[in-house]
């Protein structure tokens, strides 16, 4: 089964300073690449640089962008699909970000879990979730 992977994801794995957790998503990685079954929204691409430029500067966020680009994760862009049905969750939960929106949007449309410790999609009806 593909499991989309949300920003929470890879701040867990390339910025946090917990080993054990580091060590989980790395095994995570790991497993996913060898099933191919890694799945990366661009708008977690985007969402993560941002994150991770404000928490270890550009140079480093640059380099940790690369590294997910070269994980041999597919990448998964906006579809017009996926666009609605963001749109639809956003509009019957206010409360959750786009951003977590079309992550959730993008599982529910491949058919996936979204691997993330993120409280907002608690809100997604019909999406699972899995964390580490």
């Amino acid at each position: 089964m593909n499991e989309v992977l949300d920003t929470r994801f890879f701040i867990a794995h390339l910025v946090e300073d917990d080993p054990k957790l580091h060590e989980r998503t790395r095994a995570r990685l790991r497993d996913l690449r060898r099933r191919g079954d890694g799945v990366v929204p661009t708008i977690v691409l985007a969402e993560f640089y941002d994150q991770a430029c404000r928490h270890a500067g550009r140079r480093a966020a640059s380099g940790m962008f690369d590294a997910i680009l070269a994980s041999g994760l597919s990448l998964q862009p906006l579809t017009a699909e996926i666009a609605r049905a963001s749109g639809m969750l956003r509009c019957r939960h206010r409360e959750v970000p786009m951003a977590d929106c079309v992550v959730g949007a993008t599982a529910a449309e491949l058919r996936s879990r979204v691997v993330s410790d993120d409280p907002h999609f608690e809100a997604l009806e019909g999406i699972r979730v899995v964390w580490m």
